[in-house]
């Protein structure tokens, strides 16, 4: 027997009871789900829906639909990963490679030919302030859609992305102060080394801004796609 509507809607809300809110991962479990339902219900039709779930439940074993939902947001966290790898190998690819050069350039002038309140900022410290601005979008962004999709597993795996921005935030807060002195110098030393590395990661994290945003909309674009299926 196929399941109607309202039982598939009762199935939906009986698995998150147990213990799983989010709407994709209850569609995903219930993928599981629902062919051994039927089935128990074709053999034996007085039996309840809820008393069919909580047989397949039970063959799920004592940890229940953890090991299921464990796998999906697994998939999901590989999923988003190759989307990064995705946008940065295209980002080399692309006319938009135009934009980061153009912002580097003008960082740089600024750095030669202004003195903001007094102050001589270097290019490494431009970077920084960039790098806040975007953040600053970033978050924005983020915010702005976070109350429609926040039930969704997909989109709450993008907290992944915003871990990333976290850790350029922190490098970027303390690596100012090794680059207020225009006078930096690269060489095989232990600070010359490390400053190096510092720059190399500055470079990343102002790179970032012009990638994880497309990383983001295209989670977001997942998401909602599972948004149209499941509650159109």
């Amino acid at each position: 027997m196929k399941l109607s509507p309202p039982q598939i809607d009762t199935l939906k809300k009986l698995i998150s009871y147990k213990g799983y809110p989010e709407i994709d991962l209850q569609y995903e479990i219930l993928d599981h789900v629902a062919c051994k339902v039927e089935v128990l219900l074709e053999e034996k039709p007085t039996m309840s829906l809820d008393d069919a779930f909580r047989k397949v439940h039970s063959e799920f074993g004592i940890f229940g639909f953890s090991d299921l939902a464990e796998s999906y947001t697994k998939s999901i966290e590989k999923r988003y990963r190759r989307f990064f790898w995705e946008e940065f190998i295209a980002f080399f690819k692309s006319y938009r490679i135009i934009y980061p050069a153009a912002i580097g350039f003008i960082l740089y002038w600024l750095s030669v030919n202004t003195r903001p309140f007094g102050y001589e900022l270097t290019l490494p410290v431009w970077a920084v302030l960039f790098f806040f601005a975007g953040l600053i979008f970033i978050a924005a962004s983020y915010y702005r859609v976070n109350k429609s999709l926040k039930n969704y597993v997909a989109y709450k795996s993008t907290n992944n992305f915003m871990l990333i921005l976290n850790f350029f935030l922190q490098l970027n807060v303390n690596g100012l102060r090794f680059f207020e002195n225009p006078g930096y110098v690269i060489d095989f030393t232990f600070k010359g080394v490390f400053m190096a590395l510092g720059l190399l990661l500055i470079a990343i994290s102002f790179l970032s801004i012009f990638l994880l945003p497309r990383v983001l909309d295209r989670s977001i674009a997942e998401t909602k796609k599972l948004q149209a299926i499941y509650e159109s």
